[in-house]
């Protein structure tokens, strides 16, 4: 069995695509527990949203529990553009599990995201020059890859695929095409923390387990009536994103600004917010929940925000019956599966890279899609069969 740390869920789900793409029977699961006939088992944490130091303690005590099931090899999911406590998180698994050196591979060429001499571009623009820059939750000031992993924990360097390497520390890799990618899975031994993007695990199991690639994205996905979309990411949208609702004649329903812009709102808020989605669900609509406001400086907003989406699905799904969930956000996933009580999920399909469907253990009838913040939801491939309401 292979292992996998991630350190939200969006990124744990991303794994479990690359999973089934490879034919690998996959569970995802938010804390870790003894799985049988599973070929690839994948912990989702949300540590990218704690402190460094709540973060460490969590991945220490991961890290120890998935050492006793003796998996084959242990993976660190990492975010692609290296936000969160990286260094931290390395820092606790290293030594949990008594390995000096880590070697990150977060570049990803498939999404035009490399790293060259130490920089990140994305589709050849420096990182913080991009739209992450202005990430409301994690801004980036930098593009360089050791100012974006510096802590008190490891000491951080560039290497190229082909540098000499130390015996201990934290490396982040170069990365410009596949075929430093693979360079770099060739690499790698026993005493080594693996970590780094999606690109890389994928390149890992080609090259190091030998699991090719049987099944393919791109496909067409038709879905039925009671799917509530829930788009809690605060990462800066394109300005077309609205395409993919209006095209599906979708109801977008806000959040009200009563609960955006006041952290002790009346719970009688709450309580129409959820009646209006229930409504208009059960005269057969797809719902799209959006956070449309403009967003001020109130300490922890992003969080509470999570909170109160978490908190609408709960009560939805308490009056109604979905047959969908779309959520975009990986802290947004972990706070919805936190209300709902879902601690085990078996991902089933795969629309596009990064956007997994799957079947939570606790609910059956119901699917979850998930999406990173920073990907696009996949235009003209959405679709709903027509209802008359």
């Amino acid at each position: 069995m292979i292992a996998v740390i991630a350190d939200d869920f969006t990124g744990a789900a991303e794994i479990g695509g690359i999973g089934l793409r490879h034919g690998l029977r996959v569970m995802i699961e938010t804390s870790v527990e003894k799985v049988d006939d599973i070929d690839l088992l994948i912990i989702a944490t949300n540590t990218r949203s704690l402190n460094e130091e709540e973060a460490s303690k969590e991945i220490d005590k991961i890290v120890k529990k998935l050492l006793m099931l003796e998996p084959t090899f242990i993976f660190k999911k990492l975010d692609s553009v290296l936000r969160g406590n990286v260094n931290a998180e390395l820092h606790a698994q290293m030594k949990a599990s008594g390995k000096d050196l880590a070697i990150v591979v977060a570049g990803n060429p498939y999404f035009k995201r490399i790293i060259k001499n130490g920089i990140y571009y994305i589709e050849d623009i420096p990182l913080a020059e991009t739209s992450f820059g202005n990430d409301p939750e994690y801004s980036i000031h930098s593009s360089s890859v050791v100012d974006l992993l510096s802590s008190t924990y490891l000491v951080a360097k560039s290497a190229r695929p082909t540098d000499e390497l130390p015996k201990s520390g934290l490396i982040i890799g170069d990365i410009t095409n596949d075929v430093e990618m693979k360079k770099w899975s060739h690499r790698l031994d026993n005493n080594m923390v693996v970590a780094g993007g999606a690109g890389f695990f994928d390149s890992l199991l080609c090259g190091i387990f030998g699991v090719e690639e049987t099944n393919h994205t791109g496909r067409d996905y038709t879905f039925g009536r009671r799917s509530l979309f829930v788009f809690g990411s605060a990462y800066p949208k394109p300005p077309d994103m609205d395409g993919l609702t209006l095209n599906n004649n979708i109801s977008v329903i806000n959040m009200p600004d009563e609960i955006f812009n006041n952290a002790n709102y009346d719970s009688q808020c709450m309580q129409t917010w959820i009646a209006n989605v229930v409504d208009a669900l059960k005269t057969n609509k797809n719902v799209f929940v959006s956070i449309k406001h403009k967003f001020c400086d109130e300490e922890g907003l992003s969080v509470r925000l999570t909170k109160m989406i978490g908190e609408l699905v709960a009560g939805v799904i308490k009056s109604v019956e979905l047959n969908d969930l779309f959520i975009e956000g990986g802290a947004t996933a972990s706070a919805v599966f936190n209300y709902l009580e879902i601690n085990r999920l078996v991902p089933f399909g795969e629309l596009e890279p990064g956007i997994i469907q799957m079947n939570p253990v606790k609910y059956p009838n119901l699917k979850v899609t998930t999406k990173p913040g920073s990907y696009k939801w996949p235009k003209n491939k959405i679709h709903f069969i027509k209802t008359n309401n």
